[in-house]
Parts: C-alpha cells; sequence; structure tokens
C-alpha cells in the first residue's frame, strides 16, 4: 500500500505540472489542517496552497458556487470554493482564518454527536469511525462563532453514520434529527447537508429521499466530473486536503465538469 501511495504522488507530482485548473464551478471538500504537523505549521502550508493556488483560479464564497451550480451556470474561468466536514476544532483555530485571509468564507459539516460527546465517545469517534486519532471537536461556541463570521454549517448526520441503509427510522434521526439540533444550537435554518464518507455507495435512493426533504442542498463527495448524481439531487464536491502538494490539487482541477 505504501509503494502505491508513492506511485501515485510521483504520477501527480508529473501530471501537476503542466496541469491547468478547468474553467467551472469547483468545490474542493477537506477535513483537517494535517494529520501529524502542529497548527502553526499546517496553517502556513495551507496558507501558501491558497496564494500558489491563486495563480490559476478565482476563489468564490460557497453559497455562490452552490447558487451557480444550481442555476447551471458555465463561468469562463475556474472558479473555487471550499467545505469541511466532520467539525474538527482545527476548523475553527486555523481553516477559517486562512480562508478569511483570502476574502472567502467555508461550509463546515458538522456532526452533533461529536460537538457535545464524552471522551469516551471521541475517542471511538476518531480512532474507529473517522480514523483520525488525537483529533477533538469543535464546540457549540466556536461553531457558532463561525456562523456569525459569515461561514455556513451543514448537517453531516448525528453521528457520522453511513446513510447506505434500509432502517428508515434509523435514518430520518441521523439525518432530519441532525438538522433540529443544529438549528436549536445556532438559531438559523440549516439548509446544508452531505452525507457521510461521500462515495455514491455509501447513500441509496431511499436516504437520499429523505435528506432533499429536509435539506435544500444535499452534497456527496464523489463523481466529481459531474456536477450532479442522484438524478441532480446531489451536488459532487472533490475531495483534497490542506496539506496536498499543489500540483496535485491543480491537476484535480483539470477535470472538465459537465452537468
Amino acid at each position: 500500500m505504501e509503494l502505491r501511495a508513492r506511485l501515485r504522488k510521483i504520477v501527480l507530482d508529473i501530471l501537476g505540472i503542466t496541469a491547468r485548473p478547468k474553467s467551472g464551478i469547483h468545490i474542493l471538500n477537506g477535513h483537517m489542517l494535517h494529520r501529524l504537523c502542529p497548527d502553526e505549521e499546517a496553517r502556513e502550508m495551507f496558507e501558501v496552497l491558497l496564494a500558489t493556488l491563486k495563480e490559476w483560479v478565482t476563489y468564490v464564497r460557497i453559497e455562490d458556487a452552490v447558487r451557480m451550480i444550481c442555476r447551471h451556470e458555465q463561468p469562463d474561468m475556474p472558479l473555487v470554493a471550499f467545505t469541511f466536514d466532520d467539525g474538527f476544532e482545527e476548523c475553527f483555530t486555523g481553516i477559517a482564518p486562512v480562508l478569511e485571509k483570502f476574502g472567502i468564507n467555508g461550509m463546515f459539516f458538522i456532526n452533533p454527536g461529536f460537538v457535545t460527546g464524552d471522551e469516551g465517545y471521541i475517542k471511538n469517534f476518531t480512532e474507529h469511525v473517522v480514523l483520525t486519532p488525537g483529533k477533538r471537536p469543535m464546540n457549540w461556541e466556536q461553531i457558532a462563532d463561525l456562523q456569525r463570521r459569515g461561514h455556513i454549517i451543514g448537517a453531516h448526520t448525528m453521528d457520522h453514520y453511513m446513510i447506505n441503509d434500509s432502517d428508515l427510522t434509523k435514518l430520518d434521526y441521523q439525518i432530519g434529527f441532525c438538522k433540529s439540533v443544529i438549528e436549536q444550537k445556532l438559531k438559523v435554518p440549516c439548509d446544508y447537508f452531505a452525507f457521510p464518507y461521500g462515495r455514491l455507495e455509501h447513500a441509496n435512493p431511499a436516504a437520499i429521499e429523505i435528506a432533499t426533504r429536509y435539506y435544500k442542498y444535499v452534497f456527496s463527495q464523489s463523481d466529481y466530473k459531474h456536477y450532479f448524481s442522484f438524478g441532480g439531487k446531489v451536488i459532487n464536491r472533490r475531495h483534497f486536503e490542506p496539506f496536498w502538494p499543489v500540483n496535485h490539487v491543480r491537476y484535480f482541477l483539470s477535470s472538465r465538469k459537465t452537468y
């Protein structure tokens, strides 16, 4: 597996040298500043990535990107917006401040169970659910502050639950109750939902039907070359992380997107 990862990196390093982002609306979705680096060093890496990438793209606010996609717009330049899943504390301490330096916001999809969980819950969540040992969640005060600063808070199920399930009661709780908790805490509508794990096989039509009943906008992290999946009900995002080499991100943005 390590050899495969090294070969992939080499290939992307080479392909990214000449790759140029294609015109279109690109939503990049990440999770964390870094797995290992100290926060300050990782913030600097993210800032360098955005500053370098800015030579080829224009950054836009996430709600504007979503609106343009829903209108099937086709800009003649590459536009990039950002979302982040899972609600790690570094979204507040590092990611949001860097985005603000570039005059844009982000959309942060959170799991209320992770926000309020005890130490046992947090340990299980990070070590066995999202595989990020040692990460900490944002608290409600930090989440509310992000919202006041112009960032958007979205739902990611109560417990990072895979919604490819036939238990409609459990799906309704994980998807719908999540919205209720966020709205009660933040006192604003929660219109955005991203299903955990993000690949199309991690959801099913019944779950998407429930999601679209509760939320105006639903997101995957898959099928990136197409703006929509599930018959136009789901907006697709492209996975990246703030610590990835700029050549890799630039290569992924060179995909031509279609409606």
